[in-house]
């Protein structure tokens, strides 16, 4: 995992805050929504940083390893459009994304019932098995494994609170 060099302080004089920003930012008037909102927003970079070896290593993308992360066995086949929505992204999106990963033998679409419009997109068994590899670098990550069991059972309670607060509002 590649690390970046910081460079020191003094080499930035040129280019600095105002001061009514660090003064306030060093009196911890900070609201708390907002320490959560950089606290997630660094666990969503530390969780790439922690995924791209092995991104690397299946050569896959983060769009793409995102794609099979949504494509979740326990949910059954999804649409195209289902698969969109939980992307966040254009159904015609979807297609591109589809189509790199069944070329792949990772996925794979079949008619869904009598409409023979609408595709049915699933993993395969080798896209499961991918699936899997992906869930387990970031459940051994460190950030996850040297909390005590019981951490991870609150953080995954709190976690999920935030996601369902999510899909309500996207209702």
């Amino acid at each position: 995992m590649k690390t970046s060099r910081r460079l020191p302080r003094e080499d930035f004089n040129d280019c600095a805050y105002d001061a009514t920003v660090t003064n306030r930012l060093a009196q911890g008037a900070v609201p708390p929504a907002h320490q959560l909102a950089r606290v997630a927003y660094g666990l969503h970079a530390a969780l790439e940083r922690q995924l791209h070896d092995t991104l690397s290593e299946l050569d896959l993308t983060i769009a793409l390893a995102d794609t099979l992360w949504q494509l979740d066995p326990a949910l059954g086949p999804l649409s195209r459009r289902q698969l969109a929505e939980r992307l966040g992204c254009d159904p015609s999106n979807v297609t591109f994304l589809v189509d790199r990963l069944e070329q792949r033998r990772l996925v794979t679409r079949a008619r869904a019932g009598t409409d023979r419009r609408v595709k049915a997109m699933a993993l395969t068994s080798n896209g499961i098995a991918v699936r899997s590899r992906l869930i387990g670098t970031l459940a051994d990550a460190p950030m996850f494994s040297r909390l005590t069991a019981t951490q991870q059972r609150q953080l995954a309670a709190l976690l999920r609170a935030c996601l369902s607060l999510t899909e309500d509002c996207t209702r």
